[in-house]
Formats: C-alpha cells, sequence, structure tokens
C-alpha cells in the first residue's frame, strides 16, 4: 500500500482551557498543491527536557504525590528462555526525560514487537500514547499516532489528541480508521496538523482530506 496525499487538522483557536468536553473535529478536501505548500510549514517543536533520573539494575523508579512509580525491565535471555520465559515477555523501559515546564516525566516502553510512551506527572497522573508526542508549537495540544492495520491487532491504529488543560494533560480526542493508517503527521502552526494517511481499502491512492475543528 503507499500513503495517500495528506490530512490537515485543525482546531479551532478560541478551544476553551478547561472542562472535559471532547474537541470536534470535521473532515474537508485537501489538494495536492495544498499538500505541498502546507508541508513547508511544518514546524518541530521539542519541550525542554530535563534527565534526573537513571535506571538501576533494569528498573526505573518514577516518585509521585501518589507513592513511587515503579517499572523493572523484563529482559528475555538465554537463562529466562531456560526457565520457561520466552520473547514475547520481553519489557523495556527507555527513559526520555522530564519535561519541566509540564511536570512530567515521559517513558517509551518496548514490547516485544511493539512500543508505546508513557506520561507520568509529578501528582500520579499517567497516560498511555501509541506513538511519539508530538508538540504543537504553542505546546498545549499533543498529537500521537500509531499504524495498526498492517500489524494485524498487535497494536491500535489510532490518533490520540491531548490537551493541556488547567496543567494537567488530557485525551479529548480520538480516532481509529478502519480503512486508512495515519502515516506522517506534522503540526504547521498551534492549531493546524498536516497529516498523510496509508490506504487500506483495495482502491487506488485516497483523496486528500482537510480536517477542520
Amino acid at each position: 500500500m503507499k500513503p495517500a496525499l495528506l490530512l490537515l487538522l485543525a482546531l479551532p483557536p478560541e478551544m476553551p482551557t478547561a472542562g472535559p468536553g471532547p474537541v470536534r473535529i470535521t473532515f474537508s478536501p485537501l489538494t495536492k498543491p495544498a499538500y505541498l505548500e502546507a508541508k513547508k510549514s511544518v514546524v518541530v517543536t521539542k519541550p525542554k527536557m530535563t534527565f534526573p533520573l537513571k535506571k538501576q539494575n533494569g528498573q526505573l523508579t518514577i516518585l509521585t504525590t501518589k507513592g513511587p512509580k515503579i517499572f523493572k525491565d523484563i529482559v528475555v535471555d538465554e537463562a529466562a528462555n531456560k526457565s520457561g520465559i520466552g520473547e514475547a515477555e520481553t519489557l523495556i523501559h527507555d527513559y526520555l526525560g522530564y519535561l519541566p515546564a509540564f511536570k512530567c516525566h515521559l517513558l517509551r516502553v518496548n514490547y516485544y514487537e511493539t512500543s508505546q510512551y508513557l506520561l507520568i506527572s509529578d501528582s500520579g497522573q499517567q497516560l498511555e500514547l501509541w506513538g511519539e508526542p508530538i508538540f504543537a508549537p504553542d505546546m498545549q495540544h499533543i498529537i500521537a499516532t500509531c499504524m495498526g492495520i498492517e500489524y494485524g491487532g498487535g497494536q491500535p491504529n489510532i490518533l490520540q489528541l491531548l490537551a493541556l488543560r488547567n496543567g494537567v494533560w488530557k485525551q479529548v480526542w480520538k480516532q481509529e480508521p478502519k480503512h486508512w493508517e495515519p502515516y506522517r503527521v506534522g503540526w504547521t502552526s498551534a492549531n493546524t496538523l498536516l497529516l498523510s494517511r496509508m490506504m487500506w481499502t483495495g482502491k487506488s491512492q485516497g483523496t486528500p482530506i482537510l480536517i477542520r475543528g
């Protein structure tokens, strides 16, 4: 399968910073020339990170106000195999850093054939993301995507949108498409995302789409 041209996702600038309600997202067509023009505007935003923690003896301990969160690696070596532990039980935690602006730690959890990301706040909140968190230029939103159709159910085929509300990250929108995979994604502004998709309908490449809030 080949990727379709793109999706563009826009969030209303006036989106509230408080309240639990989901964000409304709609889809509209986008031409290839518009995609090529928008591609020039993709902005990569990297929030400041520090690295206060180190893994010790295959274990990472994160202190929160609700108590410590402990993440222990499972390394399946020859000795583990002999004791009946299979490779599918592999579990490795990569500490990616602390985000002081959001008071959150970022981890990547590596399973046997898949991975996911965890945002863990000082207050003990834990959010699971099925893809690398990509921050909007104003750092008020995060998009994470995962391609899951070709994998056959081992990981979700999903787009997740998070918003910072009252200093807390909350998932405010998600989509699990059945006939296409999110292929590439990037923010072009604080409220606009450029997203290409991989079609899985047995047809030719799909129509480029504009997602507008």
